[in-house]
């Protein structure tokens, strides 16, 4: 069985870059904290969006962050699940993508037509260094049970592949639904049913 990292990501990007700015996200991640918009303990939210390529606008939650995220020169939703994951990789993972899935499709309502996701790809983090180094080893001993556990997700094949190939990047995938297209809204049902039956 392929071991639960210490802290777990999973980012979705947008299909184009958006009218919104990234200072209006700002205003609506606080307005989320009032209005608990979002799943978790919401605390705080912290501007980095003057960082180039950097973690944007995050929503700081107790068990985990949602981001408004630059990283790799793309515009997306990242949640970092930091605690209270569950003790199996498939558990983990729905987790964490209901929670990003969730945020995105909010985000999404804000600013209809604009803010636009693509649901067929995702990058997952590893985020545990100690247990997740980033080199072929590693993947090539989790890419089954992982590839089996995203098909299962996605209701149909995946490709997967690193997303770093230097071992300085935190060990991350890029997953990718051999169907294009993912209505997000499916998908979330999909996940929330899931979720229930690994419980």
């Amino acid at each position: 069985m392929t071991i639960v990292p210490n802290r777990l990501g999973v980012k979705f990007n947008l299909k184009r870059e958006p009218a919104l700015a990234a200072a209006d996200i700002v205003p609506i991640f606080q307005r989320w904290i009032q209005e608990h918009t979002v799943d978790g303990m919401l605390i705080d939210v912290i501007d980095y969006k003057h960082v180039p390529e950097g973690p944007g606008v995050i929503l700081i939650a107790d068990e985990g962050d949602y981001a408004f995220d630059f990283s790799d020169g793309q515009i997306g939703l990242h949640y970092i699940r930091k605690r209270n994951l569950p003790g199996d990789m498939a558990g983990a993972l729905i987790l964490a993508f209901r929670l990003a899935l969730g945020a995105a499709l909010c985000l999404e309502s804000e600013a209809p037509g604009d803010i636009d996701f693509d649901f067929s790809h995702a990058k997952i983090s590893f985020l545990d260094r100690q247990n997740y180094r980033n080199e072929p080893a590693r993947f090539a001993a989790a890419q089954d049970e992982l590839s089996a556990i995203l098909a299962d997700i996605y209701g149909g094949d995946v490709a997967l592949e690193r997303a770093y190939d230097d071992p300085r990047f935190s060990f991350a995938l890029r997953v990718s639904a051999q169907t294009e297209g993912v209505d997000g809204q499916k998908l979330l049902a999909r996940l929330s049913a899931r979720a229930v039956s690994v419980q």
